[in-house]
């Protein structure tokens, strides 16, 4: 179910978790997001945005490690935003994987939610499409 963006901004201001490290702002957790904040691209342990834990969301800085719950276990997305992200995967063999995450695409069900490593903001020149 989706909220209001004004009720998202509200859930923002009092759930998000300050970022771990002062060098690189890390994406947000947000443990009891049911939708997607707007500007950013929301991951989600279960099918339809929902699951333990709530969403993470990455929030457009840097290169971000997906949270331990969502990670390789994600489920479903959902971008509320223009911008393109990479989700980024780091299969045991070597080298890494990418797919592409377009401005405003949704997968209630995401066929590639085992391989979720990380994401980032900028195409990654040493990785491979998957």
């Amino acid at each position: 179910m989706r909220l209001y963006a004004a009720a998202l901004l509200t859930a923002f201001a009092f759930n998000a978790v300050a970022p771990a490290t002062a060098t690189a702002e890390p994406a947000r957790t947000l443990p009891v997001i049911s939708s997607a904040l707007p500007g950013h691209v929301c991951f989600w342990p279960e099918p339809e945005e929902m699951g333990p834990g709530g969403g993470w969301c990455y929030n457009g800085t840097g290169y971000s490690e997906a949270a331990p719950h969502v990670k390789r276990h994600a489920k479903s997305f959902s971008n509320q935003s223009q911008d393109t992200f990479y989700a980024i995967h780091f299969p045991r063999e070597g080298g890494c994987l990418y797919r592409t995450i377009y401005g405003g695409d949704y997968a209630p069900h995401w066929e590639w939610w085992e391989k979720l490593d990380g994401v980032q903001r900028t195409r990654p020149s040493d990785c491979s499409p998957g």
